[in-house]
């Protein structure tokens, strides 16, 4: 017999072999009582419910659509031009005679340097879409430059220079995607320190916001609040209106009234124009001026317009330039003064112009 028909014999009866136990698996004899299969056309699949219909809670993000760049790392400079300070008050070195009280005098010296450097940084430490919590941290640098101080304990005082040195915590808390809460505190050391051996407790201030608001859209939020606030160069607890809104890409408002304000107008993604003003300012411990402690109740309104520009990828340029007009610059011997309080020394500031120039790293 040939060898390829040896081969195909023992080929087919392999194959029948395997055919034949299949054959026997599939006549096996079912256990007693096992329910049969339901036929596929019965089966009931509501029962396995629907993944779509399971809601996934959201809640509102902290921005409104084309906001401008919230700055992590800023590195700035502040100048103001010329300008005079008149200032009316005790002349320590002349002594009084008999029962008479201290001298009282007016000085005018011409400001020939008010600006510094101003660095801040701003870092999230929990970020989740339920919970975010930032940490912040700023240094503002006043140098100050009089013609002749000595003629006036307070220009003294002054020409040491004004720094500010704080720390702050910013929580935004969603309830869901139409309600949150926006909290902020400071704690600001102010004075005229140059060192450790300067510093005291007496140069604290503490402030804080407290707003709850709604986010109706992405390009709208609002909230309403109160503060315990420095910015105008006192102690003051008032109401404040949180109001993010963008009425297209190119226009829309920034503002936490009556602090800021600012007008946005944006020319693509890298590039933007604000017209707006901000108050800024604080209390400031001067030390023992003659034997008396002083505090400078320094507060500033500043009409201005701002151009921000990417430089490259997550860095900004921004300039500004403006108007300052001085709202308080007067010393007085408490922190938190009495209505009925007269100052120390009572000044008046010249208004010039004023330039901010600072680079930054932005968040994505």
């Amino acid at each position: 017999m040939p060898r390829h028909f040896s081969f195909a014999l023992l080929l087919a009866a392999g194959l029948g072999a395997l055919s034949a136990g299949r054959a026997g698996a599939q006549v096996a004899p079912v256990p007693a009582g096992t329910p049969s299969p339901a036929p596929a056309d019965s089966l009931d699949f509501g029962e396995f419910g629907d993944a779509d219909d399971k809601k996934v809670r959201t809640f509102a993000t902290q921005k409104v659509l084309f906001l401008s760049p919230t700055k992590l790392i800023s590195v700035g400079y502040e100048g103001q031009a010329d300008f005079d300070l008149t200032s009316t008050g005790p002349h320590f070195d002349r002594p009084r005679t008999g029962p008479d009280p201290i001298p009282v005098v007016e000085t005018t010296r011409p400001v020939n340097r008010f600006g510094g450097l101003r660095l801040g940084v701003n870092a999230p430490v929990i970020s989740r879409s339920s919970f975010i919590l930032n940490l912040g941290l700023t240094y503002w640098n006043t140098d100050v430059r009089l013609d002749n101080p000595e003629q006036s304990a307070l220009f003294g005082a002054l020409r040491r220079g004004l720094r500010s040195t704080g720390v702050n915590a910013t929580v935004f808390k969603p309830f869901d995607n139409k309600h949150f809460l926006l909290l902020q505190a400071n704690a600001d050391l102010n004075g005229i320190y140059r060192n450790l051996d300067d510093i005291s407790s007496e140069a604290l201030t503490f402030s804080g916001t407290a707003i709850y608001g709604w986010k109706p859209t992405d390009n709208y939020m609002w909230g309403l609040g109160l503060t315990r606030t420095y910015r105008a160069g006192q102690l003051l607890h008032i109401p404040v209106v949180f109001y993010n809104r963008t009425f297209s890409p190119r226009w829309g408002v920034e503002a936490v009234f009556p602090a800021r304000v600012n007008l946005r107008r944006s020319f693509g993604t890298s590039s933007l124009l604000m017209l707006g003003y901000e108050i800024e300012g604080n209390a400031y411990y001067l030390g023992p001026v003659n034997g008396q402690d002083l505090y400078l109740r320094r507060g500033e309104l500043k009409p201005r317009i701002t151009y921000e520009r990417q430089l490259a990828g997550f860095v900004w340029l921004s300039a500004q330039v403006g108007y300052r007009y001085n709202w308080r610059f007067n010393a007085f011997a408490t922190q938190n003064p009495e209505g009925d309080d007269n100052p120390v020394f009572d000044n008046t500031l010249g208004n010039p112009l004023y330039f901010n120039v600072s680079v930054n790293l932005v968040s994505p």
